[in-house]
């Protein structure tokens, strides 16, 4: 069935549409043994330069919260794990330019490219959420407490896990200068409230032992995390 007009008008949208989709993928991620899909993506397009534009709901924040919810309805109806990304900001980045830091006013960051994840959570129930690339005020989103616990899990009752958009971790030493190593960079993360290193074990695997056995992270913080998963 395709949507009239196209997915991004807000008059022709089907959410029970959306729901069906999503619960079809759902049933397939099953059939061959995945258990989460990293998706979907909620960032609001705000820059045309941005090249993600085409893998989001729209420039609308209503929007993409209605699309982005059902969606992850749907894919959980199948019992699959959906993960609203990435959080939060990252589709008005600097010049439009991936990974970029965002600029975007207190008022303006809650009420347009948070809402959206704030109602996949609170309404949709999103049981992972993935965090975004880039810095907003100097501090990297893969290392902000406020963000992913301050506002996701304290602010909004979210109960679930937090994964890391690929490799972002390690970003907090080789791109972002905020940690000196991945040791470090595992430690400002896990406190932060990232349970999980994506796509594979880095700076989470051998670093994050060392940090633990020389008494640089509490066994807590680490257990904490294990128990999220």
């Amino acid at each position: 069935t395709a949507f009239p007009g196209g997915i991004g008008y807000a008059s022709t949208w089907n959410p029970g549409l959306i729901r069906q989709v999503a619960s079809a993928i759902g049933t397939e991620m099953r059939a061959v043994g995945a258990h989460q899909g990293l998706a979907p993506v909620l960032d609001v397009a705000w820059d045309p330069r941005w090249g993600r534009v085409e893998e989001t709901q729209g420039e609308d924040p209503y929007l993409a919260a209605s699309i982005g919810t059902a969606y992850v309805v749907g894919l959980q109806s199948e019992g699959i794990i959906a993960t609203p990304k990435h959080f939060a900001g990252h589709g008005f980045s600097e010049g439009g330019r991936n990974i970029a830091p965002v600029h975007t006013p207190t008022r303006e960051f809650a009420e347009v490219f948070l809402f959206p994840f704030e109602v996949a959570v609170k309404i949709g129930r999103a049981r992972s959420i993935m965090n975004a690339y880039h810095e907003i005020d100097g501090i990297p989103c893969a290392a902000s407490w406020d963000l992913l616990t301050g506002i996701l899990r304290q602010e909004w009752g979210f109960d679930g896990m937090v994964v890391s958009d690929y490799r972002s971790i390690g970003m907090l030493a080789t791109e972002h200068g905020v940690a000196a190593d991945k040791m470090e960079a595992a430690i400002q993360a896990l406190e932060a409230g990232v349970d999980v290193e994506l796509p594979q074990t880095d700076t989470y695997g051998e670093p994050l032992h060392r940090a633990v056995t020389e008494g640089r992270l509490s066994e807590t913080v680490l257990d904490r995390a294990v128990g999220r998963v």
